[in-house]
C-alpha cells in the first residue's frame, strides 16, 4: 500500500509537469555544453564522446539508486526534489571552472605524449568523472522523488510514471536541439551552460514553493504511523523476480546507448561527423523514449504492471 503524503486530487500536476519538463531541458543542455568543453581535454573522436556519455550515464545511474531508496523514505518528496535540482544548478554553474582547472592541469602533467595512451586515457576519464560526478549523481535522484510524491496505489498500471518519464525526456529534446541549433552558436558555452543553470535554479525554487504549499506540518504521532505503516507495507508487498527485472532493465540501457552510438557511426557518411549529426541522433533517440513513455500514460488499463507486458515491449 502506498501512503499517500498529501491530498492526491489537489495536486497541481501541471505545475510539476512543467518543472520536470525544465528539468529535462537543462540536463540535456548541460550534456551538450560538457561534451563540447571536454573535448579539449579527452578529444572530439566517438571514444571520447562515448566515455563522456558513460559517464553521465553512469552519474545518474548511481544517483537514483542511492537517492531513489531514500526518496521513498522521505515524508517530502518534492521538498528533496527542489533542494535536487538547487544542487544541480550550482554544481553546474561551477562545471566550467573545474573544466578549466582540469584542462592546465592535464597539460601540466605533459598530456599523452609524456604519460602513454592508456595512462593518459585514465587521467581523462578520471578528471571528467569528478567534473560530472556530483551534478549527474544528483540528477538521478530527481525522478524518483517526484514520482514518490505522485505514486498513489490506484495508479495500479503506472500510468502517471510513465507520463512524468515522457515529459521529462521530451524536456531532454528540446534541450539538445535548442542547444545544438541555437545556444552555442549565439551564446557560447559557458553562457549556454550557466543560463541552464540559472533555469535549473529557479527549478528548484518552484518545486519548493509547491511542496511549501502542498505539504501541511504533521504532529509527530502521525509522521511515525504513516512511516510504520510504509514499512510494513514494503515488507508485507508481492513482487516479481527482483534480479531478473533489474538485470533486464540494465541490459535494455546498455542496448540503447550502444544503438546510440552505432547509429551516429552509421549516420556518419550519409550526414556528416559533425557535432549536429551527433546531435540530431541523440534528439531522435531521446524522443522515441518521451513519446513511448507519454503513450503508455494513454493507457489507463487500471490494471497492474506485468512481466509479459515489459518482455513484449522489449522484443518490440
Amino acid at each position: 500500500m502506498r501512503v499517500p503524503l498529501a491530498d492526491q486530487n489537489n495536486f497541481p500536476r501541471y505545475r510539476l509537469i512543467f518543472l520536470l519538463f525544465l528539468s529535462g531541458f537543462c540536463a540535456l543542455v548541460y550534456q551538450v555544453a560538457w561534451l563540447r568543453e571536454l573535448r579539449l581535454v579527452c578529444g572530439a573522436s566517438t571514444m571520447a564522446i562515448s566515455a563522456v556519455l558513460a559517464i553521465f550515464m553512469g552519474g545518474i545511474g548511481f544517483g537514483s539508486y542511492f537517492l531513489g531508496s531514500y526518496a521513498e523514505k522521505h515524508k517530502e518528496p518534492l521538498k528533496l526534489y527542489g533542494y535536487l535540482e538547487l544542487g544541480i544548478a550550482v554544481a553546474a554553474f561551477a562545471s566550467p571552472f573545474l573544466i578549466s582547472v582540469v584542462r592546465l592541469l592535464y597539460i601540466a602533467m605533459g598530456g599523452s605524449q609524456a604519460m602513454g595512451l592508456p595512462l593518459a586515457t585514465f587521467v581523462r576519464l578520471v578528471m571528467s568523472a569528478m567534473i560530472l560526478g556530483v551534478p549527474t549523481f544528483l540528477m538521478g535522484g530527481t525522478l524518483p522523488a517526484v514520482v514518490r510524491a505522485v505514486e498513489t496505489d490506484a495508479d495500479v498500471d503506472r500510468s502517471d510514471v510513465g507520463l512524468l518519464y515522457g515529459i521529462n525526456t521530451l524536456g531532454a529534446v528540446s534541450g539538445v536541439l535548442f542547444a545544438y541549433f541555437f545556444m552555442l552558436e549565439h551564446l557560447g558555452t559557458l553562457t549556454t551552460t550557466w543560463m541552464a543553470s540559472l533555469l535549473n535554479g529557479m527549478v528548484g525554487l518552484g518545486a519548493l514553493k509547491l511542496a511549501r504549499n502542498l505539504y501541511s506540518e504533521k504532529p509527530a504521532v502521525e509522521q511515525k504511523a504513516v512511516k510504520d505503516e510504509l514499512a510494513a507495507a514494503d515488507t508485507a508487498s508481492s513482487t516479481y523476480n527482483r534480479k531478473l527485472v533489474l538485470t533486464a532493465g540494465a541490459v535494455v540501457g546498455f542496448v540503447f546507448l550502444l544503438m546510440e552510438i552505432v547509429w551516429y557511426r552509421m549516420l556518419s557518411p550519409l550526414l556528416g561527423g559533425t557535432t549536429y549529426t551527433f546531435g540530431l541522433v541523440l534528439a531522435v533517440a531521446l524522443l522515441g523514449i518521451g513519446i513511448g513513455g507519454w503513450l503508455y500514460s494513454l493507457r489507463r488499463l487500471n490494471a497492474p504492471v506485468t512481466l509479459v507486458g515489459f518482455a513484449t515491449t522489449c522484443g518490440l
